[in-house]
């Protein structure tokens, strides 16, 4: 099985070739709907997610997507055997969604290798994703999908660096089990937890949408700690699209999105690099050379501030992005800083 994936993840990323040559994927999930299409776009998505599993509404959701230029994460289990099965052979599918939170929902190594062998065995050529609630997991599935997901949602009860720590237990788990070359995607929080049911239902009720730093420190996090593509959870409020429903929650989705796809040719095609000047925890930064110009994701994992380094505040790093440099980093602050 294990070969059968290297050769697969080969013809499609590139066999041999580094991860930061691959697509760096920005999906969001939850798109349910083929008219939201062109916003999440707008927006600076590259793929959708979602839960339906009707094949007409999937068949519809992907013509569109394919029209605009996206690809679809769908959940096979409706569409093999069905009528669709042929035509979904062509679907710009990104992954097949194997299974929910396994981890959460109590399943097994033997339950997921099943659910990953009745996708491929339809749906050879493509990949299949599946996703876990926390980067250390119980029972060890880092191995079984071709991608693997990783939804961790702090806001607002939780440290914030947190959502990197789970990035990282997994990334660090997918070595340990042979499987450090599959691509790792990081799933944003972008709900409030109030629409959620509280797993602890006699304390207080707690919850709020992220703000637009919260969302970007998130992603950038992730990006530092080795993902190769985010989603954002979710589209939706209370089943009705954030667009309509939440304007101002869909604007600080939309901002971070936008900015990530402006970002992407970097993660894309540049060359790792040398941090230029040391940088101590809580601070974090990762460096790639493209185009001749070097670019830095220079963040503080902390709720204090934290000095900027003196290397950075230099007229040579130019901060991009509408974040001007300061003497200090605010808390769980983002810089992306280009110099020559």
């Amino acid at each position: 099985m294990w070969l059968r994936k290297v050769l697969l993840l080969g013809s499609i990323f590139g066999l041999g070739a580094p991860l930061s040559a691959a697509p760096f994927t920005l999906g969001i999930y939850g798109v349910n709907n083929p008219a939201d299409i062109r916003t999440v776009k707008k927006a600076g998505f590259t793929g959708i997610q979602t839960y339906q599993q009707d094949p007409a509404t999937l068949s519809q959701l992907a013509q569109e997507a394919k029209k605009q230029g996206l690809r679809v994460v769908f959940y096979p289990n409706q569409v093999i055997g069905s009528s669709y099965e042929k035509e979904a052979q062509n679907w710009p599918v990104l992954a097949w969604y194997l299974v929910d939170e396994p981890d959460v929902a109590r399943w097994s190594r033997a339950q997921v290798l099943e659910a990953y062998n009745i996708a491929k065995s339809s749906f050879p050529q493509h990949l299949t994703a599946l996703v876990i609630g926390q980067g250390k997991t119980e029972t060890p599935f880092y191995d079984l999908p071709d991608i693997l997901m990783v939804d961790w949602y702090p806001v607002p009860h939780l440290p914030l660096y947190s959502f990197g720590d789970q990035l990282a237990w997994a990334r660090h788990a997918m070595a340990a089990h042979g499987a450090q070359d599959n691509p790792l995607w990081g799933v944003v929080q972008a709900f409030d937890w109030k629409e959620f049911e509280q797993h602890r239902p006699l304390e207080k009720r707690m919850g709020r949408f992220p703000t637009e730093d919260e969302m970007r420190f998130m992603s950038y996090h992730g990006i530092i700690n080795g993902v190769n593509g985010l989603f954002f959870f979710i589209f939706t409020t209370r089943g009705v699209p954030l667009p309509q429903a939440q304007p101002a929650w869909w604007k600080r989705v939309a901002c971070v999105g936008k900015e990530l796809a402006r970002f992407r040719p970097v993660l894309e095609k540049g060359t790792p690099a040398a941090v230029p000047a040391p940088v101590a925890r809580p601070l974090l930064a990762k460096t790639w050379q493209y185009k001749k110009k070097f670019y830095t994701v220079l963040l503080n994992a902390s709720d204090q501030p934290r000095p900027l380094p003196a290397e950075f505040a230099q007229k040579k790093y130019k901060s991009l992005f509408g974040h001007p440099k300061k003497a200090q980093l605010a808390p769980y602050q983002v810089l992306v800083l280009r110099s020559r």
